[in-house]
């Protein structure tokens, strides 16, 4: 089985918290989290414990995607540059 995304954890902890803010116990947050997302009551729990230590929800963020694009020679050196003279290190360009 596949890790969750980060997307997908702080979606589930969102849950959990919004569960827990409603007033719901451990329990049912746990049984209502574990149905909502189709996860075994034991991953669901740990969301629900996990949730319980947050002061607000969590921000989601959409998953990066890498891209990859085939470019002149010519364009592609200077496109580095630019990284390069922005402040980019040169092992990340």
């Amino acid at each position: 089985m596949p890790r969750s995304t980060d997307t997908q954890k702080a979606r589930r902890l969102n849950a959990a918290y919004g569960l827990l803010v409603r007033g719901l116990s451990v329990a049912e947050a746990t049984m209502t989290l574990s149905s909502d997302f189709a996860i075994s009551r034991r991953q669901a729990y740990r969301y629900v414990r996990q949730a319980r230590t947050l002061e607000a929800p969590l921000p989601v963020t959409e998953p990066a995607i890498a891209v990859t694009v085939k470019l002149p020679g010519d364009v592609a050196r200077r496109l580095r540059g630019h990284a390069v003279c922005g402040g980019m290190p040169p092992a990340a360009v």
